[in-house]
């Protein structure tokens, strides 16, 4: 029996026992009615309530029983599929609809996993690199020349020149630990972090970067940082995959909404397949339930919007008071 079928049946059973009821009863009311007819009135209320409580609490039995299916759903990790109820097909769309959400989201999970694991092995794979090819050269030069002082030649000049080494060394340490962790962002605040990371990016590629950043409320770190993160992730790859020669980098809160903007003029998005960056943009961005857009300017290049509705940030993310 279908969902409609039980709902008309039950509403007609409760009114054709009401009426059996009076029909049965040789009772009639008086006016004014009497204390003996009010209490019989009553009574017959109470009894047809009983009768259709319990016919709809047995009418709708299999949808509280797919509702207790769905509610002792512990993880998507032991989520069983939900049985089907024969006895009432209406119910079917509804339980291939839960069904094929919980599989959605466990390919959603995975493909994130692999993009977060993807990520990490790249990251540790470009500090490594940095590290040999920068900061491991430079200190092997520089043990090179101390070793050389024993000669006695030129020893004021070898040492000079082993000190700049080593200075050079510790501007790389801080400039990997500064990827690592912006100390910049907790020390002055997201507005003057975008400033510094337009600002380098700007002297490492030769790219125009316009800001327009507006003093913004207070975030949180968790919330800040993936705004930061994602700034840079679009600006590396305006410089690396759009070729732009200008990108405008701008931050704006309007009420509750903070909006971040990385607009370029390269070659658009064209068809590409997203990589791992922008898989972790997107990552980044509903970790704070966020949105993020990623389109092709109208008149040309890529234009990345993250908008941060403050009322629906996570509580991790929610600044202190």
């Amino acid at each position: 029996m279908s969902l409609q079928q039980r709902v008309w049946a039950t509403v007609s059973g409760a009114f054709l026992s009401m009426n059996l009821l009076i029909v049965a009863t040789p009772l009639t009311i008086s006016w004014p009615p009497k204390p003996w007819e009010i209490a019989c009135s009553l009574t017959g209320v109470i009894i047809v309530s009983i009768i259709s409580w319990r016919a709809i609490e047995r009418g709708f039995a299999p949808v509280q029983k797919v509702a207790r299916q769905i509610a002792e759903t512990p993880n998507l990790d032991d989520a069983a599929p939900i049985q089907a109820v024969p006895e009432m097909p209406d119910l079917d769309s509804i339980v291939d609809a839960h069904n094929n959400l919980v599989e959605r989201l466990r390919s959603q999970r995975r493909a994130t996993l692999t993009a977060l694991i993807e990520g990490q092995e790249l990251e540790r794979a470009r500090l490594s690199r940095e590290l040999h090819d920068q900061i491991g050269q430079t200190l092997t030069y520089a043990l090179l020349l101390l070793q050389s002082i024993q000669d006695g030649a030129d020893q004021e000049q070898k040492v000079a020149m082993a000190q700049e080494a080593v200075r050079t060394s510790l501007q790389e340490v801080r400039g990997l630990a500064a990827d690592l962790r912006p100390s910049v962002l907790s020390d002055l605040g997201l507005v003057a972090a975008l400033t510094s990371l337009a600002t380098a990016h700007a002297e490492a590629t030769g790219v125009v970067v316009r800001r327009d950043l507006q003093p913004v409320p207070d975030l949180g770190w968790a919330a800040e940082l993936v705004v930061y993160r994602i700034a840079q992730e679009a600006l590396t790859n305006s410089a690396k995959h759009a070729q732009a020669s200008t990108v405008t980098l701008s931050l704006h809160c309007d009420q509750d909404t903070v909006r971040l903007v990385i607009a370029d003029d390269g070659r658009g998005l064209q068809g590409s397949t997203p990589g791992t960056g922008l898989a972790s943009m997107h990552d980044r961005a509903r970790s704070i339930n966020a949105q993020l857009t990623i389109t092709d300017n109208p008149g040309g290049g890529t234009r990345v919007e993250l908008r941060i509705d403050r009322g629906t940030l996570p509580h991790d993310s929610l600044p202190e008071d």
